[in-house]
């Protein structure tokens, strides 16, 4: 008896020290929610400077303006401090009027961390009483089952202008720009560059309303994102004792331990355009659908020139993706 009764208090030390009183993402995951939200932050600031810098890149391919493009290669090399960006770099009135539209766009970030934990410990133990003609056998049975919960919520906002300026390069450096993480994904990317992208193409090209059932105010939109991610485990360890006499006595002894973790994690991002520049919005949506190509002559060379600038028009915003050899 003093074999299993040694052999489950070691079983069940083991279960409690893996049991956490206060549950937090970096208990499974590594990753403290400060880190968590760094990475987010700095996704979204490496997702506003590629679209500025292929924006204006296809800008001044569309209309043939080296000083445009000249800017934007110096931004992209460095030999422009990106966080000095702005909208008086440029000479340009149509780019001077896109940069400050969306410069003060607003940024919000919901978390909703979820996470519980399950530490359920059980023991049974078979007793044996042999008789003359036939045995005695009684089992015993008992558990210790234990769930802690925390749900940690919380807000971060930030602007495009701000990320830029102020999220340096020291505050998003190579540690923290890290790849998809398909076990916990919110310590990865979570796909911010394609939401801030579709963003600008939707507020100048698609009439991307706001937030409200009239459609009235800012420009908005909003992706929620949500994560599940369950770990399990168990061990029934046991011992088989052989007969010590004739009294009673122990012929086996198991422990059983479970674990399990289930995280919940929440994101809700929300993009929109600075109330006080809506009124910028209708001229330059406006601005956008003139010709950026003049032709003259008769109808079908004016109907061929307005299918060019529909696509000089479409590819203003359109992402350069360069694939190394």
């Amino acid at each position: 008896m003093s074999r299993y009764l040694m052999f489950a208090a070691l079983a069940a030390s083991f279960l409690v020290s893996g049991c956490a009183i206060h549950p937090l993402p970096e208990d499974v995951t590594g990753v403290p929610t400060y880190h968590i939200v760094r990475q987010i932050r700095c996704e979204a600031r490496a997702a506003v400077i590629s679209s500025a810098i292929d924006g204006l890149k296809n800008y001044a391919n569309s209309v043939s303006d080296p000083e445009i493009q000249q800017i934007a290669m110096e931004y992209k090399d460095g030999t422009r401090p990106i966080a000095r960006f702005s909208y008086k770099d440029f000479r340009n009135p149509y780019i001077r009027s896109v940069v400050r539209l969306f410069y003060d766009t607003g940024v919000a970030y919901n978390f909703n961390l979820e996470m519980t934990e399950n530490n359920d410990l059980g023991t049974e133990i078979n007793l044996l009483k042999p008789f003359t003609d036939s045995a005695l056998t009684v089992g015993i049975s008992a558990g210790f089952n234990r769930q802690r919960q925390n749900t940690r919520a919380f807000t971060v906002t930030d602007t495009f202008g701000g990320l830029i300026r102020n999220a340096g390069d020291d505050y998003c450096n190579k540690k923290f720009m890290v790849t998809e993480n398909y076990v916990y994904p919110i310590t990865g990317r979570v796909g911010i560059e394609n939401m801030v992208h579709d963003f600008i193409n939707m507020t100048l090209f698609a009439n991307l309303q706001g937030n409200t059932p009239g459609g009235e105010g800012p420009p908005t939109l909003v992706d929620a994102l949500e994560f599940t991610t369950s770990i399990s485990g168990s061990a029934t360890p046991k011992i088989t004792f052989a007969p010590l006499g004739s009294g009673l006595s122990v012929t086996d002894a198991s422990v059983t331990g479970k674990l399990s973790r289930v995280d919940l994690h929440k994101v809700t991002i929300g993009l929109a355009i600075d109330k006080g520049s809506v009124p910028q919005v209708a001229p330059l949506r406006a601005t956008l659908f003139t010709p950026l190509l003049t032709a003259s002559g008769g109808r079908a060379e004016q109907r061929a020139a307005e299918a060019v600038n529909q696509v000089l028009t479409s590819k203003l915003f359109t992402r350069t993706i360069v694939v190394p050899r």
